[in-house]
């Protein structure tokens, strides 16, 4: 038993470290707009910028009272407990949908709050969106 939990505790800390990169605090599109440059700082110390243009393309699918509810970077949740990538938050699985061209699955978040989607559709989303989406690596029980 020891030896199991001497293992979690080393994964747990290569976890942390494959994280150190996520922002201390993630700010609103809001603040993010008002900013001239805008960015967060990450665990790391380092400053993450985002592209206006992306910030606008969330904009534009967003309304303006949502600007102040969605938090970014939208973070993209690898595991080890499915293959697909998780997406947390209504208005984050929002933009998501909108920018893979599925806006007719919108309707559906009305009940959920989460959506996953696969390989494939997250080459899409880094493409369209790589500096307001950020990798995070999570796992189950540790």
């Amino acid at each position: 038993m020891r030896d199991l939990d001497k293992l979690g505790r080393i994964l747990k800390k290569e976890i942390l470290s494959l994280n150190r990169h996520v922002p201390k605090r993630r700010k609103t599109l809001k603040e993010l707009l008002e900013e001239k440059k805008p960015h967060v700082i990450g665990l790391n110390g380092k400053r993450h910028r985002f592209k206006k243009n992306e910030l606008k393309l969330i904009a534009s699918i967003l309304s303006p009272e949502e600007y102040e509810k969605i938090k970014l970077p939208i973070y993209l949740e690898m595991g080890t407990s499915t293959s697909g990538i998780r997406i947390r938050g209504k208005l984050e699985s929002r933009v998501i949908l909108y920018v893979l061209g599925k806006e007719k699955e919108i309707d559906e978040l009305k009940n959920k709050n989460e959506i996953y989607i696969y390989k494939p559709e997250l080459r899409i989303v880094r493409q369209k969106l790589p500096t307001t989406t950020q990798y995070i690596f999570v796992t189950k029980g540790v």
